[in-house]
């Protein structure tokens, strides 16, 4: 793969899925939206919405579960794209802001915040190297999102619209309990016109285990299970499902044994030594002549390097907008490096991590999406 097939499609994504939505309630868009789901929308204008997001239920899962999951299947309604990086932090809060990562600064799941001086795990608040959390909540303190329910409700000058979060709700092991997610999901469509529903699986089963596993396939049979319940108890909503990035099972480069290249590295990442994401990693590079030699000498053949000002320019990450966000422009160091293979970087020595699936590369598995639509 060359960087001239590494392209965002501009009109078949996440954000123009997220921009649909916004023009159905009224309010302002930013981008243009999915013509597709707005002709489905016209057709369906009494009806309330719910956006069922499965975390990396990508087309490359529904392919490799298509006959576990009959129901689910037979409702494919569409086929698009997630964005870049095609993660969980970059891609759910695309959606939930109608904005690209070059706009909303949620670029990856690790992040380098200027503020602070810290690399800091966005959605944990934490210091992945050091294993510590930080006294800053960097998502309300410095990225400050604006989610597509509030511009709802302001709009439309009522309560009418709600995220549910499935880690919102533990069970006595401390993992999200899915029945009262679903339950909450359920009780909410009561109330409230448009409702966004994440569900952190498959996406954590597949970490563990890889896409084709005995446990990934439990949780997606009662996804389907869970699905089919709320689709027939709320024949008055119109169901989207959809995920936020695909999936794709990994090999392990580990950085922190090559000296060489984290010689070559600012002091800020000698010990991080990438930030955002173990197949979209960028890195804040001292010796940039010696960097791209120790590229182009061990990992070309499973990365595509861009410097900061390419993957701007590129639109990867979003349309080339005049005003890119600041966090966006701080935590993107000198060079990124993609994956287009299926190896990932690995920061620091760790025994028990043992990660055997990985997404925000830049393959078809990773960034194709199917979109289902049910009592339409």
């Amino acid at each position: 793969m060359d960087k001239k097939e590494v392209k965002l499609d501009l009109t078949n994504n996440l954000v123009n899925l997220s921009n649909s939505i916004l023009k159905f309630y009224n309010c302002t868009t930013f981008h243009p939206s999915l013509k597709r789901i707005d002709e489905l929308f016209s057709k369906q204008k009494n009806k309330k919405i719910c956006v069922l997001l499965y975390d990396g239920m990508g087309k490359n899962i529904f392919e490799t579960y298509k006959e576990d999951i009959p129901f689910l299947y037979s409702h494919i309604y569409h086929q698009f794209e997630s964005i870049f990086s095609p993660t969980t932090v970059a891609a759910t809060t695309a959606l939930l802001t109608g904005l690209y990562p070059n706009e909303n600064g949620f670029v990856g799941w690790n992040q380098y915040f200027k503020q602070i001086d810290k690399f800091v795990d966005v959605f944990t608040n934490k210091e992945s190297i050091v294993d510590q959390k930080i006294d800053h909540d960097v998502s309300s303190e410095f990225l400050i999102p604006t989610f597509i329910d509030k511009l709802i409700n302001e709009k439309n000058k009522a309560n009418i619209a709600k995220i549910i979060q499935s880690f919102q709700f533990k069970n006595r092991k401390k993992h999200d309990d899915f029945n009262t997610f679903f339950k909450e999901v359920d009780k909410s469509l009561k109330k409230y016109n448009f409702i966004y529903a994440y569900s952190s699986e498959p996406d954590h089963s597949m970490h563990d285990n890889g896409i084709k596993n005995e446990h990934v396939l439990k949780k997606i049979k009662y996804l389907e299970e869970k699905t089919i319940e709320l689709v027939n108890n709320n024949k008055d909503t119109l169901f989207i499902l959809v995920a936020d990035h695909g999936f794709k099972d990994v090999e392990y480069l580990p950085l922190y044994l090559d000296n060489e290249l984290i010689s070559c590295l600012s002091e800020r990442n000698k010990k991080q030594i990438f930030t955002i994401e173990p197949r979209f990693a960028s890195f804040f590079v001292r010796n940039k002549e010696k960097f791209i030699e120790i590229y182009k000498n061990k990992y070309q053949d499973y990365f595509l390097l861009y410097t900061k000002e390419e993957l701007l320019n590129s639109e990867i990450i979003g349309e080339n907008i005049t005003k890119i966000n600041q966090n966006t422009l701080n935590t993107l160091g000198d060079y990124i490096l993609l994956a287009t293979s299926s190896y990932m970087f690995v920061n620091k020595e760790d025994p028990s991590f043992k990660m055997k699936g990985a997404h925000a590369g830049v393959s078809k598995e990773e960034k194709e999406l199917y979109l289902c639509v049910f009592n339409n």
